[in-house]
């Protein structure tokens, strides 16, 4: 998938409702990001790494926070979160981007 394909599933998802939030006051345009793979740390698996599109994350400003991935394998989406002093970490798939957000 290309950085716009991403995008475009993003945007779908999303269908018009850019009001939309969640319990972290997540803003939608403040807080999505243009679509790149990035490697995280896989929670499920010591020592591994999974490469997921980051889409959104809470605090675009300095990175920190919960960060909404997608897979292009499975097409879910999921969360990942800041580490300190390393690679982020993919903490889980939650399904649709609506979905995931609302886990946050």
């Amino acid at each position: 998938m290309s950085p716009a394909e991403v995008a475009e599933l993003v945007a779908a998802e999303i269908n018009g409702e850019w009001s939309r939030s969640n319990a972290h006051g997540v803003d939608l345009r403040k807080c999505l990001v243009a679509p790149a793979k990035r490697l995280y740390e896989d929670s499920f698996a010591e020592g591994r790494t999974i490469e997921l599109w980051l889409v959104l994350e809470e605090r675009p400003a300095d990175g920190s926070g919960y960060k909404i991935v997608f897979d292009e394998t499975t097409r879910q989406f999921g969360l990942a979160t800041s580490s300190r002093g390393g690679r982020d970490v993919f903490i889980g798939f939650y399904g649709n981007f609506i979905a995931t957000l609302e886990a946050m």
